[in-house]
């Protein structure tokens, strides 16, 4: 996704006002031969700038990119040097990412007294989500229709994850029925509990001990000219884990830091996106906000079964690449409107893989309850009725997707609209300056 939405619409807000069941298997074949590859799905190895809980809607191209890199994101990336030297005469406030457990060198092999600390310390890390996740279902499932609603016939990538970062952020520097609207969307009586949630949230999320990457990071980027509150920028920083840095909006300097600071957080998938970056000499403030993700197959593609096929697409058919699992053992679910099977990751993780019956488009399938309710309990499907064991031959197209959303249409249907006004509320001036 690229960066330009939610950061133009931080910046339309006033300045004076910002603070800081199973069928018969004969019809049960016959619905599966008539599917065609259109997919909703999570690519492996993933970076996502503002736009895991990511959703991709990809119905390819005629001329298909390379298959996403299974590259690893380094450690923050204030630890590299020629970055360090860029962000260190900007640099206001830096957080302090959450510890982590490191995974063994040895993998599998290491000592079992170190396999159980790294255990141990996942079981905490998703145990500290419980509670909040059931919050942010409810976001997701709203968020996801209206952001991805609206792109019929175009790739798609959304992150409900970064733009509930940014909101909660934007709560924090707004007030009254700005922060109301915020607050109401993210499902938080208040901005005490919206900091607590969301820090735990972040905390669940992040990986980065060296076995899979889930990296997340929050940024602001400050007019060097406007004196923004040292308490403001702790909490964001202490909650959000949001660096803070200070410049001249509209100058080389100033934009090269951005692009350089989010093409290191997200490993350099963004770069393309992220030439893009120009900010306005009147800016007073821009937040970025990214999540780099990367793992691989448990059990991986083979290199020599990637055989040309083709893809059909609303533009019509064109070539692709397509890798093929033939042997994977798995379960095979199915709705009214779609089917859909799901591949495993090597730390825990899946991807899963919707396929729309001939005749539904994955727009169809974000308006279908029956869907969303597949969806939302992806993880614990031992009730759904439509499902059944057996051998999944898999084909799925190499694919690299990049896409813009309208934060601004997709926020103003959710009913945060006064951040896009005059009507916009900031914290009281004296507190923010």
């Amino acid at each position: 996704m690229k960066p330009t939405d939610l950061s133009n619409a931080l910046n339309e807000i006033d300045p004076a006002f910002i603070d800081a069941s199973a069928p018969e298997p004969a019809a049960e074949n016959k619905k599966a031969a008539r599917r065609r590859t259109r997919i909703a799905a999570l690519a492996a190895a993933l970076a996502v700038l503002i736009g895991i809980g990511t959703a991709v809607i990809w119905r390819g191209a005629k001329h298909p990119s390379p298959s996403v890199p299974e590259t690893a994101a380094t450690q923050q990336t204030e630890s590299d040097k020629g970055l360090s030297a860029l962000l260190r005469p900007l640099t206001a406030y830096a957080a302090q990412y959450p510890a982590q457990t490191p995974y063994p060198a040895e993998g599998d092999l290491a000592p079992q007294s170190e396999l159980d600390a790294w255990s141990q310390a996942q079981i905490e890390r998703r145990m500290s989500y419980f509670g909040a996740g059931k919050t942010l279902d409810a976001f997701f499932r709203r968020s996801l229709p209206a952001f991805l609603g609206g792109s019929a016939g175009q790739n798609t990538v959304c992150s409900p994850l970064n733009i509930y970062f940014a909101l909660a952020m934007l709560a924090e520097i707004s007030d009254g029925n700005t922060r109301a609207q915020v607050l109401s969307l993210l499902g938080a009586p208040d901005v005490e509990t919206m900091r607590t949630q969301a820090n735990r949230v972040f905390n669940a999320n992040y990986r980065n001990d060296g076995s899979a990457s889930c990296i997340l990071a929050d940024s602001l980027w400050l007019n060097k000219n406007v004196s923004f509150r040292k308490d403001t920028l702790e909490t964001l920083g202490k909650y959000y884990y949001a660096s803070t840095y200070r410049g001249q909006p509209g100058t080389e300097t100033f934009d090269n830091a951005i692009r350089a600071w989010v093409n290191g957080q997200t490993g350099g998938l963004l770069q393309n996106e992220v030439a893009g970056i120009k900010t306005d000499p009147l800016t007073m403030l821009t937040l970025y906000t990214t999540a780099y993700f990367g793992d691989k197959w448990q059990a991986a593609f083979r290199p020599e079964e990637t055989k040309k096929g083709v893809f059909h697409s609303p533009d019509g058919d064109a070539e692709a690449d397509f890798m093929h699992a033939t042997d994977l053992l798995g379960t095979y679910y199915w709705g009214k409107k779609f089917g859909a099977v799901k591949k495993d990751l090597q730390q825990g993780g899946s991807v899963w893989f919707l396929l729309p019956d001939e005749g539904t488009t994955p727009e169809d399938l974000l308006q279908d309850s029956e869907a969303l309710r597949f969806l939302f309990t992806a993880d614990k499907l031992n009730d759904w009725n439509n499902q059944k064991s057996l051998r999944v031959n898999l084909s799925l197209p190499k694919f690299d997707v990049s896409a813009q959303l309208s934060l601004k249409e997709g926020l103003q249907t959710l009913g945060v609209t006064d951040c896009f006004s005059e009507q916009a509320e900031g914290r009281d001036r004296r507190r923010l300056y």
